[in-house]
Protein backbone atom coordinates (compact mmCIF):
# COMPACT_ATOMS: atom_id res chain seq x y z
CA UNK A 1 0.00 0.00 0.00
CA UNK A 2 1.17 3.63 -0.75
CA UNK A 3 1.43 5.90 2.26
CA UNK A 4 -1.80 7.71 0.67
CA UNK A 5 -3.82 4.43 0.84
CA UNK A 6 -2.91 3.88 4.22
CA UNK A 7 -3.29 7.28 5.29
CA UNK A 8 -6.76 6.97 3.93
CA UNK A 9 -7.51 3.19 5.10
CA UNK A 10 -6.73 4.58 8.82
CA UNK A 11 -9.39 7.52 8.60
CA UNK A 12 -11.85 4.92 7.47
CA UNK A 13 -10.75 2.73 10.76
CA UNK A 14 -10.50 6.03 13.40
CA UNK A 15 -14.09 6.57 11.42
CA UNK A 16 -15.45 3.04 11.99
CA UNK A 17 -14.04 2.91 15.37
CA UNK A 18 -15.69 6.77 16.77
CA UNK A 19 -18.88 5.47 15.16
CA UNK A 20 -19.00 2.13 16.84
CA UNK A 21 -17.86 3.50 20.27
CA UNK A 22 -20.90 6.18 20.13
CA UNK A 23 -23.91 3.42 20.34
CA UNK A 24 -22.32 3.04 24.52
CA UNK A 25 -23.26 7.43 24.55
CA UNK A 26 -26.25 7.72 26.09
CA UNK A 27 -26.01 11.37 24.93
CA UNK A 28 -27.69 14.18 26.96
CA UNK A 29 -30.76 15.17 24.53
CA UNK A 30 -30.35 18.68 25.36
CA UNK A 31 -26.86 19.07 24.24
CA UNK A 32 -25.42 20.15 21.25
CA UNK A 33 -24.96 18.15 18.51
CA UNK A 34 -26.77 15.50 20.15
CA UNK A 35 -29.29 15.01 17.20
CA UNK A 36 -26.01 14.26 15.33
CA UNK A 37 -25.08 11.28 17.56
CA UNK A 38 -28.42 9.63 17.62
CA UNK A 39 -28.57 9.56 13.91
CA UNK A 40 -25.08 8.41 13.66
CA UNK A 41 -25.71 5.49 16.29
CA UNK A 42 -28.53 4.28 13.39
CA UNK A 43 -25.67 3.77 11.52
CA UNK A 44 -23.39 1.44 13.86
CA UNK A 45 -23.94 -1.77 11.85
CA UNK A 46 -22.01 -0.13 8.45
CA UNK A 47 -18.85 0.91 11.15
CA UNK A 48 -18.48 -2.76 10.97
CA UNK A 49 -18.72 -3.13 7.20
CA UNK A 50 -16.03 -0.34 6.79
CA UNK A 51 -13.82 -2.38 9.03
CA UNK A 52 -14.39 -5.62 6.96
CA UNK A 53 -13.25 -3.52 3.63
CA UNK A 54 -10.02 -1.90 5.57
CA UNK A 55 -9.32 -5.75 7.19
CA UNK A 56 -9.11 -6.59 3.14
CA UNK A 57 -6.99 -4.02 1.87
CA UNK A 58 -4.43 -4.43 4.87
CA UNK A 59 -4.19 -7.97 4.94
CA UNK A 60 -2.90 -8.74 1.43
CA UNK A 61 -0.47 -5.43 1.29
CA UNK A 62 1.38 -6.50 4.71
CA UNK A 63 0.41 -3.49 6.82
CA UNK A 64 0.38 -5.29 9.85
CA UNK A 65 -0.58 -3.20 12.58
CA UNK A 66 -3.47 -1.51 10.14
CA UNK A 67 -4.59 -5.46 9.58
CA UNK A 68 -4.66 -5.72 13.23
CA UNK A 69 -6.72 -2.63 14.09
CA UNK A 70 -9.10 -3.88 11.64
CA UNK A 71 -9.58 -7.14 12.41
CA UNK A 72 -10.30 -6.14 16.17
CA UNK A 73 -13.26 -3.64 15.47
CA UNK A 74 -14.52 -6.48 12.85
CA UNK A 75 -14.15 -8.75 16.04
CA UNK A 76 -16.10 -5.96 18.12
CA UNK A 77 -18.90 -5.99 15.57
CA UNK A 78 -19.02 -9.78 15.24
CA UNK A 79 -19.51 -9.82 18.87
CA UNK A 80 -22.02 -7.63 18.69
CA UNK A 81 -24.25 -9.13 16.20
CA UNK A 82 -23.54 -12.47 17.59
CA UNK A 83 -26.66 -12.71 20.38
CA UNK A 84 -29.00 -11.70 17.50
CA UNK A 85 -28.25 -14.85 15.65
CA UNK A 86 -28.37 -16.83 18.09
CA UNK A 87 -30.28 -19.99 17.49
CA UNK A 88 -34.22 -21.19 18.90
CA UNK A 89 -37.02 -19.60 20.49
CA UNK A 90 -36.32 -18.50 23.82
CA UNK A 91 -38.69 -17.54 26.62
CA UNK A 92 -38.70 -14.10 26.67
CA UNK A 93 -38.54 -13.47 30.36
CA UNK A 94 -36.12 -16.19 31.63
CA UNK A 95 -39.19 -18.40 33.13
CA UNK A 96 -38.43 -21.51 34.64
CA UNK A 97 -39.15 -24.90 33.43
CA UNK A 98 -42.35 -24.73 35.13
CA UNK A 99 -43.08 -21.40 33.77
CA UNK A 100 -42.88 -22.24 30.16
CA UNK A 101 -45.51 -21.39 28.47
CA UNK A 102 -47.70 -24.14 27.34
CA UNK A 103 -50.86 -21.53 25.76
CA UNK A 104 -52.17 -20.97 22.46
CA UNK A 105 -50.11 -19.37 20.04
CA UNK A 106 -50.30 -15.57 18.89
CA UNK A 107 -49.43 -14.08 15.19
CA UNK A 108 -48.08 -10.33 15.84
CA UNK A 109 -47.76 -7.74 13.16
CA UNK A 110 -47.03 -4.20 12.73
CA UNK A 111 -47.00 -2.02 9.93
CA UNK A 112 -46.32 1.67 9.33
CA UNK A 113 -48.21 2.82 6.66
CA UNK A 114 -46.67 6.41 5.72
CA UNK A 115 -49.10 8.46 6.68
CA UNK A 116 -51.77 6.06 4.81
CA UNK A 117 -50.13 5.70 1.73
CA UNK A 118 -49.89 1.73 1.50
CA UNK A 119 -50.82 0.06 -1.16
CA UNK A 120 -54.72 -1.30 0.05
CA UNK A 121 -55.03 -4.66 -2.21
CA UNK A 122 -51.07 -5.57 -1.44
CA UNK A 123 -51.91 -5.27 2.26
CA UNK A 124 -55.18 -6.86 2.01
CA UNK A 125 -52.75 -9.80 0.23
CA UNK A 126 -50.19 -9.58 2.51
CA UNK A 127 -52.83 -10.28 5.75
CA UNK A 128 -54.45 -12.73 4.12
CA UNK A 129 -51.39 -14.64 3.69
CA UNK A 130 -49.92 -14.01 7.42
CA UNK A 131 -53.38 -13.91 8.85
CA UNK A 132 -52.45 -12.19 11.93
CA UNK A 133 -54.05 -12.52 14.72
CA UNK A 134 -53.14 -8.79 16.21
CA UNK A 135 -51.99 -5.99 14.17
CA UNK A 136 -50.66 -2.72 15.04
CA UNK A 137 -51.03 0.08 11.51
CA UNK A 138 -48.78 3.19 12.69
CA UNK A 139 -49.26 6.97 10.68
CA UNK A 140 -52.94 5.37 9.90
CA UNK A 141 -54.75 8.26 8.44
CA UNK A 142 -58.76 7.65 8.10
CA UNK A 143 -58.33 8.11 4.57
CA UNK A 144 -55.56 5.03 4.28
CA UNK A 145 -58.34 3.10 6.57
CA UNK A 146 -61.07 3.75 4.61
CA UNK A 147 -58.82 2.10 1.65
CA UNK A 148 -57.62 -0.59 3.61
CA UNK A 149 -61.54 -1.75 4.75
CA UNK A 150 -62.80 -1.35 0.87
CA UNK A 151 -59.95 -3.91 0.12
CA UNK A 152 -60.37 -6.36 2.89
CA UNK A 153 -57.69 -6.01 4.61
CA UNK A 154 -58.78 -5.96 8.31
CA UNK A 155 -62.23 -8.15 7.56
CA UNK A 156 -61.01 -10.82 9.61
CA UNK A 157 -59.55 -8.64 12.79
CA UNK A 158 -63.07 -6.89 13.54
CA UNK A 159 -62.13 -5.68 17.35
CA UNK A 160 -60.37 -2.01 17.56
CA UNK A 161 -58.63 0.42 19.82
CA UNK A 162 -56.74 3.33 18.89
CA UNK A 163 -57.81 5.60 15.95
CA UNK A 164 -56.93 6.80 12.21
CA UNK A 165 -55.88 10.44 12.32
CA UNK A 166 -54.78 12.76 9.81
CA UNK A 167 -50.91 14.24 10.51
CA UNK A 168 -49.70 11.10 10.83
CA UNK A 169 -50.44 11.08 14.43
CA UNK A 170 -52.85 7.92 13.70
CA UNK A 171 -52.18 4.36 15.16
CA UNK A 172 -54.73 1.64 15.82
CA UNK A 173 -55.23 -1.91 17.04
CA UNK A 174 -56.69 -4.30 15.09
CA UNK A 175 -57.21 -7.81 16.52
CA UNK A 176 -59.30 -11.22 16.30
CA UNK A 177 -60.93 -11.44 19.35
CA UNK A 178 -62.01 -9.06 21.93
CA UNK A 179 -60.12 -6.36 23.46
CA UNK A 180 -60.04 -3.78 26.01
CA UNK A 181 -58.71 -0.33 25.73
CA UNK A 182 -57.04 0.43 28.61
CA UNK A 183 -55.81 3.65 29.97
CA UNK A 184 -51.88 3.53 30.13
CA UNK A 185 -50.44 4.97 33.79
CA UNK A 186 -47.93 7.17 31.82
CA UNK A 187 -46.77 10.00 30.09
CA UNK A 188 -46.33 8.29 26.51
CA UNK A 189 -49.28 10.32 24.87
CA UNK A 190 -52.33 7.97 24.09
CA UNK A 191 -53.55 10.35 22.19
CA UNK A 192 -51.06 12.56 20.01
CA UNK A 193 -52.83 15.20 19.28
CA UNK A 194 -56.25 16.90 20.35
CA UNK A 195 -58.17 19.52 18.38
CA UNK A 196 -57.50 23.20 20.00
CA UNK A 197 -55.05 21.83 22.18
CA UNK A 198 -51.37 22.68 21.37
CA UNK A 199 -49.02 19.57 22.01
CA UNK A 200 -45.97 19.70 24.89
CA UNK A 201 -44.53 17.91 22.06
CA UNK A 202 -44.66 16.84 19.07
CA UNK A 203 -46.09 12.95 19.36
CA UNK A 204 -48.12 10.34 17.55
CA UNK A 205 -51.23 7.82 19.27
CA UNK A 206 -49.49 4.86 21.27
CA UNK A 207 -52.67 2.89 22.10
CA UNK A 208 -52.69 -0.02 24.83
CA UNK A 209 -55.22 -2.84 24.78
CA UNK A 210 -55.50 -6.22 26.75
CA UNK A 211 -56.98 -8.68 23.70
CA UNK A 212 -58.70 -11.82 25.68
CA UNK A 213 -57.06 -14.41 23.58
CA UNK A 214 -58.98 -17.81 23.69
CA UNK A 215 -57.59 -20.94 25.23
CA UNK A 216 -55.38 -18.49 27.46
CA UNK A 217 -54.54 -15.58 30.01
CA UNK A 218 -55.23 -11.77 28.83
CA UNK A 219 -51.99 -10.32 26.45
CA UNK A 220 -51.66 -6.52 26.76
CA UNK A 221 -50.63 -4.75 23.77
CA UNK A 222 -48.99 -1.45 23.27
CA UNK A 223 -48.84 -0.10 19.51
CA UNK A 224 -46.07 2.11 20.40
CA UNK A 225 -44.45 5.19 17.43
CA UNK A 226 -42.45 7.10 19.72
CA UNK A 227 -41.44 10.77 17.92
CA UNK A 228 -38.39 10.20 15.70
CA UNK A 229 -35.07 12.01 16.37
CA UNK A 230 -35.62 15.65 14.68
CA UNK A 231 -32.47 16.92 13.43
CA UNK A 232 -33.45 20.06 15.57
CA UNK A 233 -34.41 18.52 18.59
CA UNK A 234 -34.45 14.89 20.05
CA UNK A 235 -35.88 15.67 23.37
CA UNK A 236 -39.09 14.74 22.38
CA UNK A 237 -37.86 11.41 21.08
CA UNK A 238 -35.61 10.49 24.10
CA UNK A 239 -38.71 11.58 26.45
CA UNK A 240 -41.01 8.79 24.77
CA UNK A 241 -38.55 6.02 24.80
CA UNK A 242 -38.16 7.10 28.55
CA UNK A 243 -41.83 6.84 29.40
CA UNK A 244 -42.25 3.57 26.86
CA UNK A 245 -39.36 2.27 29.60
CA UNK A 246 -41.53 3.11 32.78
CA UNK A 247 -44.75 1.80 31.23
CA UNK A 248 -42.91 -1.34 30.13
CA UNK A 249 -41.39 -1.63 33.76
CA UNK A 250 -44.82 -1.12 35.51
CA UNK A 251 -46.65 -3.32 33.34
CA UNK A 252 -44.41 -6.35 33.55
CA UNK A 253 -44.18 -5.80 37.50
CA UNK A 254 -39.98 -5.28 37.63
CA UNK A 255 -38.68 -3.76 41.14
CA UNK A 256 -37.43 -0.80 40.23
CA UNK A 257 -35.76 1.63 42.62
CA UNK A 258 -37.76 4.77 40.93
CA UNK A 259 -41.12 2.91 40.22
CA UNK A 260 -41.42 0.54 43.64
CA UNK A 261 -42.02 -1.94 41.80
CA UNK A 262 -46.44 -1.44 41.33
CA UNK A 263 -47.76 -2.98 38.43
CA UNK A 264 -50.72 -1.07 36.58
CA UNK A 265 -54.14 -2.57 36.64
CA UNK A 266 -53.92 -3.56 33.03
CA UNK A 267 -50.78 -5.79 33.89
CA UNK A 268 -53.04 -8.19 35.30
CA UNK A 269 -52.33 -10.15 31.73
CA UNK A 270 -49.46 -12.66 31.95
CA UNK A 271 -47.94 -11.39 29.13
CA UNK A 272 -46.96 -8.07 27.54
CA UNK A 273 -46.34 -7.10 23.63
CA UNK A 274 -44.58 -3.90 22.27
CA UNK A 275 -45.04 -3.31 18.69
CA UNK A 276 -44.75 -0.63 16.54
CA UNK A 277 -42.20 1.75 14.76
CA UNK A 278 -39.96 2.79 17.66
CA UNK A 279 -37.72 5.02 15.80
CA UNK A 280 -34.69 3.65 17.41
CA UNK A 281 -32.41 0.52 17.03
CA UNK A 282 -30.60 -1.34 19.51
CA UNK A 283 -27.58 0.71 18.96
CA UNK A 284 -29.57 3.16 20.89
CA UNK A 285 -29.13 3.31 24.08
CA UNK A 286 -32.44 3.92 25.21
CA UNK A 287 -33.93 1.24 23.27
CA UNK A 288 -31.51 -1.31 24.50
CA UNK A 289 -32.95 -0.08 28.37
CA UNK A 290 -36.06 -1.74 27.51
CA UNK A 291 -34.35 -4.87 26.47
CA UNK A 292 -32.93 -7.53 28.54
CA UNK A 293 -31.02 -8.15 30.68
CA UNK A 294 -31.32 -4.27 31.73
CA UNK A 295 -35.30 -4.03 30.73
CA UNK A 296 -37.70 -6.38 30.83
CA UNK A 297 -38.60 -6.89 26.98
CA UNK A 298 -37.18 -9.59 25.02
CA UNK A 299 -36.47 -8.56 21.29
CA UNK A 300 -38.50 -11.26 18.73
CA UNK A 301 -36.51 -11.05 15.96
CA UNK A 302 -33.36 -11.79 18.45
CA UNK A 303 -35.12 -14.36 20.22
CA UNK A 304 -36.08 -15.86 16.75
CA UNK A 305 -32.31 -16.17 15.58
CA UNK A 306 -32.87 -13.49 13.19
CA UNK A 307 -30.15 -11.21 13.53
CA UNK A 308 -30.45 -7.56 12.23
CA UNK A 309 -33.50 -7.40 10.39
CA UNK A 310 -33.87 -3.36 8.79
CA UNK A 311 -37.30 -2.44 8.11
CA UNK A 312 -36.20 1.17 6.64
CA UNK A 313 -35.91 2.80 4.36
CA UNK A 314 -37.85 0.90 1.82
CA UNK A 315 -37.94 4.18 -0.77
CA UNK A 316 -34.58 5.51 -1.66
CA UNK A 317 -32.77 6.93 -4.49
CA UNK A 318 -30.00 4.00 -4.41
CA UNK A 319 -30.65 0.59 -3.97
CA UNK A 320 -27.98 0.34 -1.36
CA UNK A 321 -29.44 2.69 0.41
CA UNK A 322 -32.79 0.74 1.03
CA UNK A 323 -32.83 -1.26 4.27
CA UNK A 324 -30.17 0.03 6.17
CA UNK A 325 -31.47 0.34 10.03
CA UNK A 326 -34.39 -1.94 11.54
CA UNK A 327 -36.48 0.68 13.25
CA UNK A 328 -39.91 -1.32 13.48
CA UNK A 329 -39.84 -4.11 16.11
CA UNK A 330 -42.12 -6.80 18.70
CA UNK A 331 -40.88 -6.85 21.84
CA UNK A 332 -42.17 -9.84 24.25
CA UNK A 333 -42.35 -10.46 27.91
CA UNK A 334 -43.85 -13.08 29.38
CA UNK A 335 -44.49 -15.26 26.59
CA UNK A 336 -41.73 -17.77 24.49
CA UNK A 337 -41.08 -15.79 20.74
CA UNK A 338 -41.01 -19.08 18.38
CA UNK A 339 -40.65 -17.33 14.56
CA UNK A 340 -39.71 -13.71 13.73
CA UNK A 341 -39.13 -12.15 10.66
CA UNK A 342 -40.33 -8.97 8.50
CA UNK A 343 -42.63 -8.75 4.53
CA UNK A 344 -42.27 -5.83 2.20
CA UNK A 345 -45.53 -4.33 1.31
CA UNK A 346 -45.93 -1.28 -1.97
CA UNK A 347 -46.83 1.76 -0.70
CA UNK A 348 -44.55 2.23 2.39
CA UNK A 349 -41.23 3.51 3.44
CA UNK A 350 -40.81 0.40 6.10
CA UNK A 351 -40.99 -2.93 6.09
CA UNK A 352 -43.61 -4.95 8.04
CA UNK A 353 -42.39 -6.90 11.21
CA UNK A 354 -43.96 -10.05 12.53
CA UNK A 355 -43.74 -12.51 15.42
CA UNK A 356 -44.85 -15.72 16.29
CA UNK A 357 -45.51 -16.56 20.00
CA UNK A 358 -47.12 -18.98 22.78
CA UNK A 359 -48.30 -17.58 26.11
CA UNK A 360 -48.73 -18.88 29.13
CA UNK A 361 -52.42 -20.59 29.56
CA UNK A 362 -53.79 -24.40 29.24
CA UNK A 363 -56.73 -23.71 27.14
CA UNK A 364 -59.04 -26.50 25.52
CA UNK A 365 -58.06 -28.09 21.71
CA UNK A 366 -60.13 -26.11 20.45
CA UNK A 367 -58.81 -22.70 21.40
CA UNK A 368 -55.30 -23.80 20.51
CA UNK A 369 -56.76 -25.32 16.63
CA UNK A 370 -58.46 -21.77 16.27
CA UNK A 371 -55.27 -19.73 17.10
CA UNK A 372 -52.90 -22.05 14.84
CA UNK A 373 -55.45 -21.36 11.91
CA UNK A 374 -54.11 -18.08 12.16
CA UNK A 375 -50.80 -18.32 13.45
CA UNK A 376 -49.24 -21.38 11.92
CA UNK A 377 -50.75 -22.57 8.85
CA UNK A 378 -49.06 -20.98 6.52
CA UNK A 379 -45.05 -20.60 6.96
CA UNK A 380 -44.43 -16.37 6.31
CA UNK A 381 -40.55 -17.05 5.73
CA UNK A 382 -40.73 -16.68 2.27
CA UNK A 383 -41.52 -12.78 2.75
CA UNK A 384 -38.39 -12.36 3.83
CA UNK A 385 -36.62 -12.36 0.13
Amino acid sequence: MTGAEVAACTAVLVAAAALTASRWWDVDPGRPGAPLVVRAQALVPGAGGAALVVLAAALPAGAGALAAAAALLVAVHAALAAPGWSAGAAPSASPGPEQAPTGPRVRLLALNTWYGRADARAAAALLQRLRPDVVALVELTPAGLDRLESAGALEHLPHRAGRAAEGGVGTLLAARWALEEVLADDDLPRRGAVPGVPPAEPASDNPAAVVRVPGGSGLLVRAAHPYYPALGDVRPWRHQLAALERWCRRSTGEATPHLGGQRTAAAAADAVVVLGDLNATTDHPALRRLLLPRGPMRLASRAAGRGRSPTWPVVAPLPGLRGLVALDHVLVHGAQVLRAGTAPLRGTDHRAVWADVLLPGGGDDVARDDVARGAGLDDPSGLDR
